[in-house]
Formats: structure tokens, C-alpha cells, sequence
């Protein structure tokens, strides 16, 4: 990843839910940001193999290239992405595990978004971005937070630069973003 550019990049870390789809796309929409998710990369290896775009294939790919290609396979993947990039404003979203450092290292400024479990549930009631999207009993919700991908986001949301409590209207967690931005503009 080439660091010295200038662009600007907008790290989003958070748990399921929280919000990071609709920060990325109000950042897309706004300010004319690149949006790069981690998942861009699972869901094409999983459309190739024709099989079900769900969270758990996502999981499990995301978890078996970093076993076979090493921890650092995905974000150097979407780096690569990032650097050929020709947007001002880069978001890169769904940032888990040991990718925090790597992303940080780019120059980004990390955003940890987040919301209570019970509010992420019902919005997982309402969504159908993906397979399994809807079909969960909350115990199997929350179950699913202590996997290997998730059990770590509330400590790498200790080590982002802006926090947002995504609990209000749209227009709160629009205002939170813009605040940020200005902020990120002037350091």
C-alpha cells in the first residue's frame, strides 16, 4: 500500500449491524468517498463458487485464507484495491481482527461504530442483504458475536480514532459523520 498519498482514508470498524454499511454509503454519497469493503473480496470467491453469499460463508472463507495465506491476506488484497483507487475520501469497512494496525499504518482514521445487540437484532429481523440475513433466533444472534471475527471488535473499537453510538435517526448518525470529517479534514 502506498502511504504517501493524499488521500484521506476512513477506517470502519464494528459489530453486525451497527451501522457501518450505511456510514460507508453516506460518506459514498456525500463526500464522493471509494467504499471498500472486506467482503467485496469473500462475496466474489463465493459467487464464483456459486455458493450462498451468507455470513457464515463469509466467516469461514475470510477465516480459511488467513490459515492457509497468512492473517494479513485480506487487507493486503483490498490495499491493492485502495492504492489503485483514484477517489480523495477511501473507506475501508469491516475491519476485524489484526487488520486494525495494517489499515492504521495506511494513515487511516478509524471510526468505531456501534449499537446495542438488541437494536442490531432487530435491524437483522429487517435486512436482506444477505442469505441468512433474518433467520436468527436472538440467542443464535448473539452466539454468533463470540466467533473468531467478532469476539475482538469491542477491543479494537478502544483503539479507533472516533467513536459513534449509532442509537438514533439517521439524521443523528449522518450529523456524528460529518463531525468527523471536519475533524479529519483539518489534522
Amino acid at each position: 500500500m502506498n502511504t504517501e498519498s493524499k488521500k484521506i482514508i476512513i477506517g470502519l470498524v464494528g459489530e453486525k449491524l451497527a451501522g457501518k454499511d450505511t456510514t460507508a454509503n453516506y460518506l459514498v454519497t456525500k463526500y464522493g468517498a471509494g467504499h471498500f469493503r472486506f467482503t467485496h473480496i469473500l462475496d466474489a470467491i463465493l459467487e464464483d463458487l456459486d455458493m450462498p453469499i451468507s455470513r457464515k460463508n463469509e466467516i469461514d472463507l475470510g477465516l480459511s485464507l488467513r490459515k492457509i495465506f497468512g492473517p494479513h491476506v485480506l487487507v493486503e488484497a483490498l490495499g491493492h484495491r485502495v492504492n489503485k483507487s483514484w477517489e480523495k475520501i477511501i473507506v475501508v469497512n469491516g475491519i476485524r481482527m489484526d487488520e486494525l494496525e495494517v489499515v492504521k499504518n495506511w494513515g487511516a482514521k478509524v471510526i468505531y461504530v456501534t449499537a446495542p445487540v438488541e437494536l442490531r437484532f432487530e435491524r437483522d429481523r429487517n435486512r436482506k442483504e444477505k442469505d441468512d440475513d433474518g433467520v436468527m433466533d436472538f440467542d443464535s444472534f448473539k452466539a454468533q458475536e463470540t466467533g473468531p471475527t467478532e469476539a475482538g471488535i469491542p477491543d479494537l473499537g478502544k483503539q479507533a480514532d472516533f467513536r459513534i453510538d449509532n442509537t438514533g435517526s439517521l439524521e443523528e448518525l449522518y450529523r456524528k459523520v460529518d463531525e468527523i470529517v471536519i475533524q479529519v479534514n483539518k489534522q
